[in-house]
């Protein structure tokens, strides 16, 4: 899914205040992912205990870092060393987990058009 198709499917839930423009929508979405980065450029990882950003429903994204590494080149064998580096990882939730694997199951891909984190507001 690209960005614009994000902005559209939002942007065309029925249960958004009818005078919110797809300008405002994009506006959102661009803000919420600018406060995710932001939130893991500026947050300190600690030996065991990293950032986290967890949506119930939804699944946690955990900035972690990597180890330096040294790997052989593909080309000519010679060694490479890789410098150790901080990544964000994604653990999905048990009930996106389970929607997913039942998705599956059914083979059809329907979801009937509310996504966990829709479904775990109205409980």
């Amino acid at each position: 899914m690209t960005k614009a198709e994000l902005i559209a499917r939002v942007y065309s839930k029925k249960s958004l205040p009818r005078d919110l423009t797809k300008k405002a929508v994009a506006q959102i979405v661009d803000s919420v992912f600018t406060e995710m980065g932001d939130y893991f450029i500026s947050a300190k990882t600690k030996k065991g205990n990293g950032a986290k950003l967890t949506y119930p429903g939804f699944g946690t994204f955990s900035k972690r870092r990597r180890p330096g590494r040294v790997l052989k080149s593909f080309h000519n064998g010679a060694p490479i060393e890789i410098p150790p580096q901080f990544t964000v990882t994604f653990l999905p939730g048990s009930e996106l987990k389970s929607l997913l694997n039942r998705t599956a199951r059914n083979g059809n891909g329907s979801t009937n058009g509310a996504g966990p984190a829709a479904r775990h507001a109205a409980k």
